[in-house]
């Protein structure tokens, strides 16, 4: 009795270690593929000086683009070179993320009711730490210095190294059908929601080579939120506040064009949840997006 009893151990113990080590190589399978395709998808930008912030007196009518004031102070800024992905993150890359970490996942908000919005192909919706800590475990399995852009490293993007673009669309303008979606591309889109989301790499890309940026969602950055730090930014590879209590973000998120421009400034709480709503129940808005840059 106490033989089998053994054996029975045995083959459990075996049974036990042939899944974890067959659940190893799938785990390492799926994060070597993450890796790869994060890293073939970083877009190049060097490094250069350029005016931060609404240069519409600049050019055209030399009437401002945005109507916000807390962007109205041009400065320069000096940015060493970094990488940044050509596209935002998807929700397939968080999810083989959240699969390969054992990271609890996502509520599913407004994507129970309106599943387009949870498409493999649409960027995935986070707080900030969550895309914080997305794009510094990527910067972890390849050794690199990974995090979410700074404000400035953003808008220097989004300009295409600071050329005099409004839109980060292939030829700065927002024309509907053509390098953004028209209202019925986005109601099929969202399942009749008509919210600015889509798949990724629908439409051209900038000229610098990114696709949706500004567009497509509110993409978070590092920096802390405040309206007068264009008074006082360095001029060297500025990083926002030492402190607050929101943080920027820079794109679309519906309604008037202005949220697309490429100087137009936003801020949210890191968990951006609505009054009365609670993150683990009711999760965020689909609009909260992200993408990483590589830092030299």
């Amino acid at each position: 009795m106490k033989t089998y009893q053994v054996s029975l151990l045995l083959i459990t113990f075996s049974l036990v270690a042939c899944n974890d080590g067959k659940e190893k190589i799938e785990n390492d399978k799926a994060l070597s593929v993450l890796v790869d395709h994060t890293m073939k998808n970083m877009i190049q930008v060097d490094g250069d000086d350029f005016l931060m912030g609404d240069f519409g007196t600049l050019v055209g009518e030399k009437i401002p683009f945005s109507i916000n004031r807390d962007d109205k102070q041009l400065h320069k800024v000096i940015l060493d070179g970094f990488m940044i992905g050509k596209y935002k993150v998807t929700n397939k890359d968080y999810n083989e993320y959240i699969k390969i970490t054992a990271k609890e996942h996502l509520p599913l908000g407004m994507g129970e009711n309106h599943p387009s919005l949870l498409k493999d192909d649409v960027s995935v919706s986070v707080t900030w730490q969550q895309a914080k800590d997305y794009c510094l475990w990527v910067g972890k399995q390849t050794g690199k210095k990974i995090d979410l852009p700074t404000e400035a490293q953003w808008e220097f993007a989004a300009r295409s190294r600071g050329r005099y673009l409004a839109y980060a669309t292939n030829d700065g303008t927002f024309t509907r059908g053509k390098n953004v979606p028209t209202f019925d591309e986005l109601n099929a889109a969202t399942d009749g929601l008509y919210l600015p989301i889509y798949p990724v790499g629908k439409y051209p890309p900038s000229p610098l080579g990114l696709y949706d940026m500004g567009l497509s969602g509110s993409e978070w950055t590092n920096d802390w939120y405040s309206s007068d730090y264009y008074s006082h930014s360095p001029l060297k590879n500025p990083k926002g506040p030492e402190s607050g209590t929101k943080k920027v973000l820079r794109g679309n998120i519906g309604g008037d064009t202005q949220y697309a421009l490429t100087v137009f400034r936003q801020s949210a709480l890191p968990v951006p949840v609505l009054k009365g709503s609670k993150y683990e129940e009711d999760g965020i808005a689909p609009s909260y997006v992200f993408r990483c840059v590589v830092n030299n």
